[in-house]
């Protein structure tokens, strides 16, 4: 039996975590650079241009600029990489996805009546505002630390009988015994390393309909008010699994904790926004995102095998039948500016920013009761964050235009959340979690127009870095450990977009 780890930060370890935390609640709070080609070309910086079907979607004020009716549809293919490094150990995963980005339908009316309002025009748009898809292995060899050492610890002196979570799935798969004085013993020796290896599949995203008016106020002021319908799908599946270096009787032992997640769901928020042309070469955009309101369902299931531990049986297995958990979620609304310049008809240059603070994110039940403790960690652990997107746009040819752009998407949480161990909770019994360190974006694109009909390309290459913990552990006060807890996550995603559309 090993040293016992800190009790009172491992306790949920051994509980089946009906809620979700604030590492899950993370994934539906930040976006990502997704839409039109056009849009993506120029890396979203829209904000002070409009005249876009995702550019609306970041400002509503943008649909005053139309001019004229518009259709138009977005596919993107995503090809993904994720290269891990655990303590100099890398393994690389990749998937491959084909989607819908963009779609829907601009309708634009020029009032008879009015010498002001130049334009009223309505939307109906489709936008996915996140991926989820990608595959994540993490593997290493001879480490001192293992996963039965919380299982152990949150155990404590319960009652088999009345065991839950992680540490019932070990007593009934043989991990861990009770000693005569009530507590816990797991099957590893004194000194007794393992091998590790972690498998994670997420699928799904989440995308929203947008209901959109607006005007344009005299070619000066453009004004527009959205209200967004979002849906969730979000899957996961992973495995954490060890094989001992073998001291025991029975040894090497190996287990294969496996956990299966799907959250689905909806929410609704509110966007407004303004869009200022006080020259014909320079224009300034202002948004204002309400948060989002989400009403969310978890399903999940969890099974834990185990082999060399029991003499009469090779192989036990445990499991949860399937859980669902209802909640309600409420992720932080956003600020955004935009600043425009354009060269007469020749090229354009644009910035836009986002500034979200995370620390608004909030968990309560179906009743509308709050989590106090993991809102109280989000407070504590997350920032707030700037969003800068910086795009350009030049005319090769009346009908052929060139654009490209970048991104930076800051970090959610506080910068030292890795250095200082921190715990973090996740949904049911997944034991791993993560700290993004930000997302950086390059775009580039090209643009077509011949009459009523155009087409754009673009490619985006999102470069995501990630501290992941297949779970959490923390030294007993005065042991020198100096082995990583954690894993470096790089996800490296290339779309490839394209948009075709008509006007009338």
């Amino acid at each position: 039996m090993r040293k016992p780890l800190i009790t009172s930060l491992l306790c949920g370890i051994g509980l089946v975590a009906m809620a979700q935390g604030e590492y899950d609640a993370l994934k539906y709070s930040q976006g990502e650079l997704l839409g039109t080609a056009r849009y993506m070309g120029m890396a979203g910086a829209f904000g002070a241009l409009g005249a876009d079907m995702s550019a609306i979607h970041q400002n509503p004020a943008g649909i005053g600029l139309y001019r004229s009716s518009e259709l138009s549809l977005t596919p993107v293919l995503s090809l993904g990489n994720v290269n891990a490094n655990y303590n100099g150990t890398t393994v690389n995963n990749s998937k491959m996805t084909l989607q819908l980005n963009s779609g829907g339908y601009i309708g634009s009316f020029r009032p008879s009546n009015s010498t002001n309002v130049s334009n009223i025009n309505f939307a109906v748009t489709y936008n996915k505002v996140k991926d989820f898809n990608r595959i994540v292995g993490i593997k290493d060899y001879n480490k001192p630390v293992s996963l039965l050492d919380p299982i152990t610890t949150a155990a404590g002196t319960t009652a088999p009988a009345n065991l839950s979570g992680l540490s019932y799935l070990a007593w009934e798969t043989y991990l861990i015994n009770q000693e005569n004085a009530g507590h816990y013993t797991n099957m590893l020796g004194p000194g007794e390393t393992v091998n590790p290896t972690m498998y994670m599949k997420e699928e799904g995203g989440i995308g929203e309909l947008d209901l959109t008016i607006g005007a344009n106020w005299a070619h000066f002021m453009y004004l527009g008010l959205g209200i967004g319908f979002q849906s969730v799908d979000y899957r996961l599946t992973s495995s954490y699994a060890e094989t001992s270096s073998g001291y025991e009787t029975f040894d090497p032992i190996y287990f294969d904790l496996r956990n299966a997640v799907a959250t689905t769901g909806s929410g609704v928020n509110v966007k407004l926004g303004a869009i200022i042309k006080p020259f014909s070469f320079l224009r300034f955009g202002f948004a204002l995102h309400s948060p989002t309101y989400y009403s969310l369902t978890d399903a999940f299931g969890t099974s834990l095998t185990s082999e060399g531990v029991d003499p009469n049986n090779l192989r036990s297995t445990a499991e949860f039948s399937e859980e669902t958990s209802s909640y309600e979620l409420t992720v932080p609304g956003k600020m955004s500016y935009s600043l425009a310049y354009l060269f007469g008809q020749k090229g354009l240059i644009s910035f836009h920013c986002e500034v979200v603070d995370y620390r608004e994110m909030g968990l309560r039940d179906i009743n509308g009761f709050p989590y106090d403790d993991t809102n109280a960690s989000i407070n504590n652990h997350m920032q707030t964050v700037y969003n800068m997107k910086l795009g350009g746009e030049y005319r090769i040819t009346d009908n052929l235009s060139l654009r490209a752009g970048t991104a930076w998407f800051g970090a959610a949480y506080r910068d030292n959340m890795t250095a200082d161990n921190t715990y973090v909770r996740a949904v049911g019994t997944t034991p791993h979690y993560a700290f993004d360190k930000g997302s950086r974006y390059y775009t580039g694109g090209l643009g077509y127009r011949n009459g009523a009909f155009f087409m754009d390309a673009a490619i985006a290459n999102q470069q995501l870095t990630e501290d992941i913990f297949p779970f959490y552990d923390v030294p007993v006060s005065g042991e020198n450990r100096t082995d990583n807890r954690y894993a470096t996550v790089k996800t490296n995603r290339l779309n490839v977009v394209l948009s075709a559309g008509f006007k009338f």
